[in-house]
């Protein structure tokens, strides 16, 4: 879609196209609405960076803690949102063996329970080796705040990944 017809939408069509840009967190994008209309892409993109970023920390620890655990089997069965649904399968996740669901399921479990947040990574274009490594390095570390950090990092990450899908020049 190109911004120009990204600025002729209806409210409600703009609200359902952009609603899980930020996991389950729609009430962005109803404030980002409210800016149109947007001059590029780069200009929607800020937008929507913009707004999370001026949200409090606990907001951003919501947003955080709304993200599916990645791998989990149950998950993927139940339905996730569109968004992560194709992130998961592109990486690969919705073919996982037994053994492999239950090494996510593993250090899913450890690192919330070392960090009280799930394991948050942009896994579009990466292979669940990437992944699992990437896991297991996060898991070395001892400082919640960075581990925080990285993940706040990564949700915007994937915003902008999702927006990038999304919005054509």
């Amino acid at each position: 879609m190109i911004v120009e017809n990204i600025n002729k939408l209806e409210k409600l069509e703009f609200i359902n196209i952009f609603k899980n840009i930020f996991e389950h967190s729609d009430f962005i994008t109803h404030d980002v609405e409210g800016l149109r209309p947007f001059k590029n892409k780069s200009d929607v993109i800020d937008s929507f960076i913009n707004i999370f970023n001026s949200l409090s920390m606990e907001v951003k620890i919501n947003i955080v803690k709304s993200h599916p655990d990645l791998g989990d089997k149950i998950k993927i069965a139940e339905g996730l949102t569109e968004f992560s649904s194709l992130e998961q399968s592109g990486a690969g996740l919705t073919n996982c063996n037994d053994a492999e669901f239950k090494k996510f399921h593993k250090l899913n479990d450890e690192f919330k329970k070392k960090f009280s947040i799930p394991f948050i990574f942009a896994i579009k274009g990466k292979t669940k080796i990437e992944i699992f490594d990437e896991f297991e390095s996060r898991l070395k570390s001892d400082n919640i705040e960075e581990e925080l950090d990285k993940s706040i990092n990564q949700v915007k990450k994937i915003a902008t990944l999702r927006l990038n899908e999304i919005i054509h020049e």
